[in-house]
């Protein structure tokens, strides 16, 4: 089978997508993957075709650094999408020509939605996060029709612009679970709340790990450092926006310091740069998760599904600090689960506030066991291949089915 992915958003958006990719080419069916221009050495990595998608200025790592454009996260992303629209629209039809399958993360759904229908192509929604809590509720169905015609305008332009027929007036993904298409829940069950309710063409199928290296492993100056005394309190915010890293930084080394604990700080590209760092931190521009959390006695992270994921997985406690959207429902049910603190809003994020989380975390033997005990069930979990059998017994059908019929009204 012919199959494009779609995924758009931050390399945790992508990078499990791959995963997935990887096993169905192992498979035998031909697989590329669209994405932004930044993840080809990643895609390429794995042994996938590449096609690259419009990327806007906020997706674009050294704007997103920089805090730059200010204002609602939400309403930047909105900005950037429209800004980006058609021509990422005009991309997707591109990778998706020939394609019997489509399969896209959330942030990419509507796009793929639109192509799917252009195409005749099935289509597999992948969700990397638990819906929120009030995705089920009473309210929910009239909240995102009315979401949808304030975003409609703002979105259309992009339609028309690839040449794509109008967009309906009413809310099209809502409707998806109707009309049988396939939904993947890329993570454990054993983290999965209430709000998920698997069944159907639903499946919480087991995080999507990436085997092998991408990142380097420690150096021997890390590992030194790890020897050298207790385990440290890893600190990484992946690629999230920060307007002043510098103070960023200096709040987090402070955190540190009253709480008598050690730290290892991944900086990526610019966060952390040119901080003066005592003895007892050390920092690396990027290492490989697998090889690093295990080793540290908790990770303060935002709660991004790669790094919430690693997290897990090697059994550790967290302190996630929320910057957006999912990561604020990842961060509620981290502390539901008993391996993390309350979470901390990055806007409310303080020395005091920190080193609070930090020694409530550190000195709670029955938060560390539980997140032993997680990482073991998660360890043992193949949600790669719980994913491939689904793909196999469903999607076939789901590929040969006619495009559902939507109307405009």
């Amino acid at each position: 089978m012919r199959v494009t992915i779609l995924s758009v958003g931050s390399r945790g958006d992508v990078q499990p997508l791959l995963a997935f990719g990887a096993a169905l080419a192992s498979a035998g069916h031909e697989v590329r993957c669209a994405s932004f221009p930044k993840f080809e050495p990643l895609v390429r990595g794995v042994g996938l075709e590449f096609l690259p998608l419009a990327e806007g200025q906020l997706s674009q790592e050294s704007a997103a650094e920089e805090g730059g454009g200010g204002g609602p996260m939400l309403l930047r992303f909105l900005k950037d999408t429209r800004a980006v629209g058609g021509r990422r629209l005009r991309d997707a039809l591109t990778a998706c020509e020939g394609a019997q399958a489509i399969v896209a993360n959330e942030l990419a759904m509507l796009v793929a939605w639109q192509v799917a229908r252009q195409r005749g192509a099935g289509l597999v929604r992948v969700r990397l996060c638990p819906p929120p809590a009030v995705a089920n509720g009473p309210f929910a169905r009239p909240a995102r029709g009315l979401a949808w015609l304030a975003l409609r305008p703002w979105l259309a332009s992009g339609s028309r612009e690839a040449g794509l027929p109008p967009l309906p007036r009413r809310e099209p993904l809502s409707r998806l679970e109707h009309e049988g298409v396939v939904e993947l829940h890329a993570y454990s069950p054993g983290l999965a709340g209430e709000e998920t309710r698997a069944g159907g063409s639903t499946y919480v199928t087991g995080f999507w790990f990436l085997e092998g290296r991408l990142d380097p492993p420690p150096s021997p100056e890390l590992l030194e450092f790890l020897a050298s005394g207790p385990a440290p309190v890893c600190i990484d915010f992946g690629s999230m926006p920060d307007a002043d890293p510098a103070a960023t930084a200096a709040l987090a080394l402070e955190a540190l310091d009253r709480a008598g604990q050690r730290g290892v700080l991944i900086r990526g590209t610019r966060r952390f740069r040119g901080t003066q760092l005592p003895d007892g931190v050390f920092a690396v521009d990027g290492v490989d998760h697998g090889e690093l959390f295990g080793r540290c006695a908790a990770v303060v992270h935002h709660g991004g599904a790669g790094t919430l994921a690693a997290t897990v997985r090697a059994g550790v406690p967290s302190v996630v600090v929320p910057h957006m959207l999912d990561q604020r429902a990842w961060g509620r049910r981290l502390q539901e689960l008993g391996v993390a603190p309350p979470p901390i809003p990055r806007r409310k994020l303080s020395v005091e506030r920190l080193h609070e989380s930090i020694v409530a975390t550190v000195t709670n033997g029955e938060m560390r066991e539980r997140a032993v005990a997680l990482g073991e069930q998660i360890r043992a979990e193949d949600g790669v291949a719980s994913a491939m059998e689904i793909f196999g017994r469903r999607v076939g059908a789901v590929a040969e089915k006619p495009p559902a019929t939507v109307t405009n009204d």
